[in-house]
């Protein structure tokens, strides 16, 4: 293909094209029919440098030329050049969805029997198939975390009854005692201002605390002899300190 007179061509059509208020389709069809032999002709990744030295547009004006051309079918009707881009627009969404859920199915059925099925597009698929592995993945680790604070709150929740009836029974079992140390002090006649001291608090809360009966009456007796010592003691020292004052 002679390139050189395709880019003058291709030159004198944008300049019509760029020149006419209401521009024909079928100039930028005729544009975009050339810019696609050219691509065709050139080996790959040397289009776009073409373009660069050759023409008097760009990369993206060339583009939509040859969308113009790859759809002349589906805009024949139109009669101006941006009404033709926007269908050629709207063509190419379609397209896109199209072939996007075309390429979501094959990923699909890659995922549910392990074979890649015809069609496969190299790299572009293999894309779509790794991010759908990073969002299964994703979701995976987010129901974890969901299960596992789950877990924890059940955790917690069992650990505060638990705690609740530890409590409970502890203020239970200090009532209950409370209780018997008061009737005992009834039983044993205690005056309304014995009743009130520690002492004799901490002495029932002691003989409470012993296995049975025999233990407690046993330690009664030793209380008793202490009791008798301390008091003999006490008697001397202040017999001892009363001669001494006289």
């Amino acid at each position: 293909m002679n390139t050189l007179v395709t880019y003058k061509e291709l030159n004198d059509l944008h300049q019509q094209i760029e020149g006419k208020l209401r521009s024909t389709v079928q100039d930028a069809i005729r544009a975009g029919e050339l810019l696609t032999q050219v691509k065709d002709s050139l080996p790959h990744g040397a289009f776009l440098p073409w373009i660069g030295k050759n023409c008097m547009f760009g990369d993206k004006t060339a583009e939509r030329y040859m969308k113009v051309f790859e759809h002349k079918g589906k805009i024949v009707t139109v009669s101006n050049l941006p009404e033709a881009y926007r269908q050629v627009k709207q063509i190419e969404s379609v397209k896109k969805q199209t072939e996007n859920q075309k390429a979501f199915k094959r990923v699909q059925d890659y995922v549910k029997s392990g074979i890649k099925p015809e069609g496969w597009r190299k790299n572009t698929d293999d894309k779509l198939y790794q991010e759908e592995q990073d969002r299964d993945e994703r979701i995976r680790r987010f129901k974890e975390r969901v299960e596992e604070d789950k877990q924890a709150k059940e955790s917690k929740k069992k650990d505060y009854k638990q705690d609740s009836k530890h409590f409970n029974e502890a203020i239970s079992k200090l009532t209950s005692r409370v209780e018997e140390r008061e009737t005992f002090k009834e039983q044993i006649r205690i005056s309304s201002e014995g009743k009130d001291s520690p002492f004799v608090d901490a002495l029932i809360d002691y003989l409470q605390g012993l296995d049975d009966d025999n233990r407690r009456l046993e330690a009664c007796h030793n209380i008793i002899k202490v009791a008798k010592s301390i008091a003999k003691e006490l008697d001397r020292k202040v017999y001892s300190e009363s001669l001494n004052e006289n």
